[in-house]
């Protein structure tokens, strides 16, 4: 007799809440209890009661604004993003143009990338060149290792418990090195044609060998599939060489930091092989496809000859929902909220699964060092203390959704204080077409493969989709800094 394994389960998630009533933070019940006292306080200083008829409509805005969610955010933060942005393109910072640019090098990519610059560094273990992309603004560096995920649907639950184990440590290791801030997990599904087996089998066929060899290796790349999909992962650090112990004081000591630190990430046993570290010819050609998806499987000798400015797009617009580059559509997503129940280890398989349109995926970590986490963990449970407070005082039965909350938060502080590590994360979804009437089947795609995704809820990155685009690209932006 045998009987099946059940398979583990994970779960937990919260978002971060500070203190505050209702459901609003700490900024919202401020900005909402000030427009309350407002109008009172104005008569108390003097001020005629025919202003009531002014000031209250006004602070009744103020509170609906604050208070009313759309798309899982404060009504207010989405007017006053519509507004900034708006503002934006009236001054024309939501277009790029580099061909009219007096100095290329000035402005190398559009947005929030534009300080980066890509610096060849040479490993001083002889290993071969790495790409390191510094930013000029912050004085970061970020650097990324080529990742090859390998498959568990086959295996045992004690071995994809152990490869999870195997990556929390991984990620609880990097609290512990000096100078990493963030990193990130990208996966970047391309359609492809198939072209690229092809010409990557037939240019490894040796001519010496049996003819029955060479013949049956035809006949299997001849009945390959036309349509397939090109696979590419990596993994992406964004370093800070000012807050190691050696303090460089130049962009050569810089570097060399950055490859110290790089060389400290161990993911044996994660369930993913490393490559290599990316060069910087790798980092190229992993911008450009994400600005030119054709150009994801070009020749090495085209990828090595361009510079940095010419990665990026010649020209794009960043919209309020979709992002438009070189001919190209794209459209980003950013968590809305994680799945509520408990969910299995391949949870993210449909939205990692090959699509009819270019996808790309990313998983943003940020491991917060001890005595953060600490902090953290004891002011939200202080938040849900003081609003158990508050619900009493105002007798105010709390919600199911409260009551788990407050059981997930207590349960986080309790593992936070027996040692373990706490990370902050975060997912980004960028999906790109190179026709705008093909925009509509991709969202529905993406939509389609997050709800199968134990209900992964996803919302649109509204006036901000160049910057949630360059999220998941190895150039150091990552909105958890």
């Amino acid at each position: 007799m045998t009987t099946t394994e059940p398979q583990p389960l994970y779960g937990g998630w919260r978002r971060s809440k500070s203190m505050g009533i209702w459901s609003l933070n700490t900024p919202q019940t401020m900005i909402a209890v000030g427009a309350m006292l407002t109008p009172i306080l104005l008569l108390v200083v003097g001020g005629s009661i025919a202003t009531l008829s002014v000031t209250v409509p006004l602070a009744l805005v103020v509170i609906t604004l604050t208070v009313w969610q759309r798309h899982g955010m404060p009504l207010m933060s989405y007017v006053v993003g519509r507004a900034r942005w708006s503002w934006g393109q009236m001054r024309g910072e939501t277009s790029y143009r580099s061909v009219f640019l007096p100095s290329p090098a000035a402005l190398d990519l559009p947005g929030m990338a534009a300080p980066t610059k890509l610096v060849r560094a040479e490993s001083p273990d002889g290993r071969g060149p790495v790409g390191l992309v510094w930013n000029q603004r912050t004085g970061t560096m970020t650097a990324a290792l080529l990742l090859n995920p390998a498959g568990s649907l086959l295996a045992s639950g004690a071995t994809v418990r152990a490869q999870v184990t195997a990556w929390g440590d991984a990620l609880a290791r990097l609290a512990d090195e000096d100078g990493v801030k963030v990193g990130a997990v990208t996966l970047q599904i391309t359609p492809s044609s198939g072209a690229a087996l092809s010409d990557h089998v037939r240019s490894r066929i040796d001519p010496a060998a049996p003819r029955l060899a060479r013949q049956a290796i035809g006949e299997l790349v001849d009945r390959a599939p036309r349509a397939s999909a090109q696979l590419a992962a990596w993994m992406s650090l964004v370093i800070d060489p000012a807050a190691s112990p050696e303090k460089p004081k130049g962009p050569a000591e810089a570097a060399a930091v950055t490859l110290g630190a790089l060389d400290a990430v161990d993911l044996s046993g994660a369930g993913v092989e490393v490559l290599r570290r990316a060069t910087d010819a790798d980092i190229k050609r992993l911008v450009r496809g994400a600005f030119v998806p054709a150009d994801m499987d070009a020749p090495a000798e085209q990828i090595e000859e361009l510079v940095w400015h010419e990665v990026g797009p010649v020209a794009s617009e960043d919209d309020w929902q979709i992002y438009r580059h070189d001919g190209y559509h794209s459209v980003s997503y950013v968590l809305r909220e994680a799945p509520r129940k408990l969910v299995t280890y391949d949870v993210l398989l449909k939205l990692l699964a090959p699509g009819q349109f270019t996808r790309r995926v990313t998983l943003a970590y940020r491991v917060l060092p001890t005595h953060e986490a600490q902090a953290v963990v004891e002011r939200e449970v202080n938040a849900n203390e003081a609003r158990a407070e508050y619900r009493q005082r105002t007798k105010r039965t709390a919600t199911r959704r409260e009551r788990v909350d407050r059981e997930h938060a207590e349960r986080t502080a309790a593992e936070e204080a027996t040692g373990a590590g706490m990370v902050q994360w975060s997912i980004y979804v960028t999906t790109t077409v190179s026709d705008a009437a093909d925009l509509p089947a991709a969202r529905r795609e993406i939509d389609k493969a997050a709800r199968a995704s134990g209900g992964l809820r996803l919302r649109l990155a509204f006036g901000g989709q160049s910057a949630a685009m360059v999220v998941g690209l190895p150039v150091g932006i990552n909105p958890l800094l």
